[in-house]
């Protein structure tokens, strides 16, 4: 019988004895090597999903490198025993930023709604370095099963993030850079899309969070580039006309590394929230909310040191902010009332081998908090998984 391991962390015991902020003490499943892979960014960037949990299964998708050059994904029910990887998407040329690959996958039940099929969605990005792909997904025991398919854009792009099957409809939109920012529903985009600026003439990513006031779904919008921005849009998308035009809410200041946002708009209760981690050039490590239509005070939970940083939502308030920092996995977790200590991960039951590109799923499914890397300092290179409990 295979035995799902908890987590015990002297780390935790220690900062508890010696008294002051408390720690969170996280229980969950401890690392697993999922695959292998002969690409060293195989999960990345940290403002795409790579993994997610339908409250059955549990689904990493990462990226091969040359010369294979493809999307694949592996499931497992119990996240210790995984199927053998299947090819998604090949790429005719290697991709940006790791193939663009970002899945949107809702709290289970919290968009249930009659007539849409549509529970995961995900998109490509560098098929003869001509398109990006969208597809709408199903999925069947531990199958991924590809529905509709659209080009989204006539070159290949940096960044893009979707919003998927909102309302119960099939609405999808998307964000994509090059040397502007354009955002648009994903059947329409080449035909109806809106600009908008970031400050400078390299994106490296952007990212669209879904944002409700008073049962209306809007767009909150960061716009990475040179001043990184942050955008709002007071438009309803409950409806099949495009958005029009964004208000910039935000300058969160000039060029930030990594980033990650999260939406409580997409789990259950729809309060009115969105979050945000990043990294400035000064070495912090940045949380700041969108809440009753303003911008929180910028707050640091890590003064230097920190990479990679993901954020995802769970019950009541919680929130998870992971990032490596000193080849080790962190957490920080706010309780719902304030911050607790940073406490290192896994460090127990895994000896980290260059752990990088951390993702997680953005809502916390079925109480599980997922995490995905990728680790190795040559190839094989592997993808590691676990799991925390909300």
């Amino acid at each position: 019988m295979l035995l799902v391991r908890l987590l015990p962390y002297s780390a935790q015991r220690l900062g508890d004895r010696r008294g002051g902020f408390p720690t969170f003490k996280p229980t969950g499943l401890a690392p697993q090597n999922v695959a292998e892979t002969d690409e060293g960014d195989a999960t990345r960037d940290t403002y795409q999903r790579k993994v997610f949990y339908d409250g059955t299964y549990f689904f990493v998708v990462f990226w091969t490198g040359a010369p294979t050059r493809q999307v694949k994904y592996t499931a497992s029910a119990d996240g210790i025993t995984w199927a053998t990887p299947t090819v998604l998407w090949t790429f005719s040329v290697a991709p940006y930023y790791g193939g663009n690959i970002d899945i949107q996958y809702p709290n289970k039940g919290a968009l249930d709604y009659p007539g849409n099929p549509y529970v995961f969605s995900i998109v490509f990005s560098g098929s003869n370095g001509a398109n990006w792909y969208f597809y709408a997904m199903t999925i069947t025991n531990q199958t991924l099963n590809k529905q509709s398919s659209t080009a989204l854009a006539g070159t290949q792009m940096q960044g893009g993030t979707i919003i998927a099957g909102l309302l119960g409809t099939e609405e999808y939109w998307v964000i994509h850079a090059l040397t502007e920012i354009r955002i648009g529903r994903w059947a329409t985009i080449r035909e109806t899309s809106t600009e908008v600026s970031h400050g400078g003439t390299t994106t490296g990513g952007a990212q669209i969070l879904t944002y409700e006031t008073s049962g209306t779904y809007n767009l909150l919008v960061l716009a990475k580039g040179g001043d990184n921005k942050l955008y709002y849009n007071l438009a309803d998308y409950g409806c099949y006309n495009f958005l029009g035009s964004f208000t910039e809410i935000a300058t969160l200041g000039t060029g930030f590394s990594d980033f990650c946002g999260c939406s409580e708009a997409q789990n259950v209760g729809h309060p009115e929230r969105v979050h945000l981690v990043y990294i400035k050039t000064s070495g912090e490590l940045c949380y700041g909310k969108f809440e009753n239509d303003a911008w929180s005070t910028e707050k640091v939970l890590v003064t230097s040191g920190a990479s990679y940083p993901v954020i995802a939502v769970g019950a009541n308030g919680k929130l998870y902010v992971f990032y490596v920092k000193d080849g080790n996995i962190w957490i920080i977790h706010y309780n719902g009332k304030r911050w607790l200590r940073p406490t290192m991960l896994f460090t127990d039951e895994h000896t980290y081998n260059n752990p990088a590109y951390l993702s997680s799923n953005q809502n916390v499914q079925s109480e599980k908090i997922c995490l995905v890397w990728t680790e190795g300092t040559a190839s094989p290179y592997e993808v590691w998984f676990a799991y925390l409990i909300d």
